[in-house]
């Protein structure tokens, strides 16, 4: 049988001639100008192939000779991991030829007097002294491969995680420590806390605009006793009530039955105002100029409640720093008036409403962040992207840069999006992704051969993607760039089995 070699490099006088005797300082210079050397008639016998480069090609009548350097070289008792001269400082990953050695198992002992090596040790001293140990996850073609691929034939996914040995990432790392801020700390009643976010300028805009349009209505009655302007008094007593009626769980009850006096009826709402003039303030309720509306709605859908909605919207930032962990998601607010956005979800308690998206603390549900969804807005300033990822990047402004940790539904996450927000907004994020991705391995997908509350896992650049079965042919991927390992909580292990 011919011993065919691993194939190192072309015939070079300085390899043939070298002689133990020769000094390491003066034999390594030599050594590593050979991957310079351009060699195009390499080969003695035209039956070996030519490597990806020179300093990988030999041809096999070259062999003995380089046995006996390696003999020579070990006489010398240099180590292996010494020799840095031949290491390749290039990315393994860039390298389809590279084989993997970390895992196998090399004699390193020589016998110094023995010349006639055998084919096993002299595959041995070749990897042991030429292929350098990588830390890199790519294996050699020949080998099983050491990644999942995704459905793109471009996203990899390795079988090993990566090391945990390291010190926690700068990702983990929460900035802006949750809490109460210093402008908001002096509120101690119910009535200072509201006011924080309904300060006393958003209330004198409410009564300013409600006597507008009070003005416009009073054409049209000729009793006027309930038509009068209002004030910040009586316009604070409208919303007392009705935040009253939602306490008490009479928000869908006839307003005569809360101004009923058989004494089944609530006394508050008839010691504070009739209920004629309740009716009036509710329609007259204004939050913006009725004059200047038509001018305003056709470069905003949102005119009506602009104003009220941005001011509500920064005090809920500057009064609270959210927890290290938020959710983006949206909400469906129960409307049933004329409005060009209104939406219809089925699968939401109130199926007809206005949707906003919103970035809420998953700890204590404090609202950091809304965004009233209006369709498609006209040119102009208030014109934006609608897209999952824009709508994410805009949610997310608040919180960029602090380290903290994003949950959402698979109708935003992507793994791009994921990306993004780790790079450029120092945001980790875990999430349901849908199996309609590109980047996702097939056999992520296929559950026929899977168990019970099984796993699967994949290791990509900063991110992980898991896929889980919880029932018989179905599972759930998830993706995080906030964990780095495969770990189960043993703790769900143990219910799921109960279950």
């Amino acid at each position: 049988m011919s011993l065919k070699p691993y194939s190192f490099e072309p015939n070079v006088s300085d390899i043939d001639s070298f002689e133990p005797n020769y000094s390491v300082s003066l034999c390594l210079p030599n050594v590593q100008g050979r991957a310079q050397v351009e060699v195009n008639e390499w080969c003695n016998c035209e039956n070996c192939a030519k490597m990806s480069n020179d300093l990988e090609c030999m041809c096999c009548s070259e062999f003995d000779n380089f046995t006996h350097w390696v003999n020579s070289w070990t006489s010398l008792g240099i180590e292996s991991e010494k020799i840095d001269y031949l290491e390749d400082s290039d990315d393994t990953d860039a390298d389809p030829d590279y084989v993997d050695c970390a895992n196998e198992h090399i004699e390193n002992e020589y016998d110094d007097s023995d010349d006639d090596f055998s084919e096993s040790n002299i595959n041995n001293s070749i990897r042991s002294i030429i292929i350098p140990r990588s830390r890199s996850r790519s294996r050699s073609p020949l080998l099983e491969p050491s990644y999942y691929l995704g459905k793109d034939n471009i996203t990899k996914w390795f079988f090993d995680p990566p090391s945990n040995k390291i010190r926690t990432r700068r990702r983990n790392i929460v900035l802006h420590l949750p809490g109460v801020k210093r402008v908001a700390r002096d509120a101690v009643s119910i009535l200072d806390c509201w006011k924080l976010y309904f300060t006393n300028s958003d209330v004198d805009n409410i009564v300013k605009c409600t006597n507008i349009y009070l003005d416009k209505l009073r054409q049209n009655y000729s009793n006027q006793s309930n038509l009068r302007e209002t004030s910040n008094i009586e316009i604070n007593a409208l919303f007392g009530l009705l935040y009253l009626a939602g306490v008490i769980r009479s928000n869908h009850l006839n307003l005569d039955d809360l101004w009923s006096d058989d004494g089944l009826a609530p006394p508050y709402f008839r010691a504070v105002m009739s209920k004629a003039r309740f009716y009036i303030l509710l329609r007259a309720l204004r939050f913006d100029d009725i004059g200047t509306r038509a001018t305003r709605k056709q470069i905003d859908k949102l005119a009506p409640i602009r104003t009220l909605f941005d001011n509500f919207v920064t005090h809920c930032q500057n009064n609270y720093t959210v927890g290290e962990n938020v959710t983006i998601d949206e909400m469906l607010e129960g409307f049933r008036g004329r409005c060009s956005f209104r939406q219809y979800i089925p699968n939401k308690p109130n199926k007809y409403g206005i949707k906003i998206q919103a970035l809420v603390d998953s700890r204590t549900f404090y609202t950091a962040n809304m965004e009233v969804y209006v369709g498609t807005q006209p040119d102009g300033p208030y014109k934006c992207d609608n897209s999952p990822m824009s709508i994410v990047k805009r949610m997310v402004a608040p919180i960029s840069k602090t380290g903290r940790n994003v949950t959402m539904d698979n109708w935003y996450s992507s793994i791009p999006l994921s990306l993004d927000l780790l790079k450029n907004h120092n945001l980790t994020m875990v999430g349901t992704i849908r199996k309609n991705k590109r980047e996702i391995p097939p056999c992520f997908l296929d559950t026929k051969k899977r168990t019970l509350n099984s796993s699967v896992f994949g290791y990509g650049e900063d991110i992980l993607l898991t896929s889980y079965v919880p029932k018989k042919n179905k599972n759930v991927l998830l993706i995080s760039t906030m964990h780095e390992q495969g770990d189960i909580d043993p703790e769900s292990v143990k219910k799921n089995l109960r279950l």
